[in-house]
């Protein structure tokens, strides 16, 4: 598939996270327990996870190449289970851009570091003038979106 039409759809499907992250903080507000919230949230995550699979595949994984994988290769869901109970906690304090924005220059910034190194069995892919200029483009965005509120701190 052309790697246009490939970036175009991941940026819509990276609009989705706005909408997890203030569905989330709101369902985390009306439970009145960030936890339960995100469990709900894996929940209907794993509901539709299963349906997909047992529809779209031959069946559920085999257990012993899950139990044969790189113990480090499971951890995705627990990082997982992180990022959305601090987007539950923290996007009501600070709202969803702010809070989307700071992810995404951890995202970034890490994710420079991994390709640059080949972690994971990634090819590697050098961390270049443009790509680091592009990282600091992402914490020079965060630093706006925050702007104000940077601002009155300050003061």
């Amino acid at each position: 598939m052309n790697q246009i039409i490939l970036t175009v759809f991941i940026v819509f499907v990276g609009s989705l996270i706005a909408i997890q992250g203030a569905a989330n903080s709101a369902l985390g507000k009306h439970l009145g327990e960030p936890l339960h919230a995100a469990l709900i949230s894996f929940g209907s995550g794993f509901l539709l996870l299963l349906v997909l699979t047992l529809t779209l595949t031959e069946g559920l994984p085999d257990i012993s190449k899950v139990a044969a994988a790189p113990k480090v290769t499971l951890i995705g869901g627990a990082l997982g289970v992180v990022y959305v109970t601090s987007m539950i906690l923290f996007v009501p304090k600070i709202g969803v851009a702010s809070a989307l924005i700071a992810a995404l220059c951890g995202q970034v910034i890490l994710s420079i570091i991994l390709d640059h190194f080949g972690v994971l069995g990634l090819q590697a892919n050098a961390a270049s003038p443009s790509r680091i200029a592009g990282g600091l483009l992402i914490i020079l965005g965060l630093f706006l979106i925050n702007y104000k509120s940077i601002i009155r701190h300050i003061n």
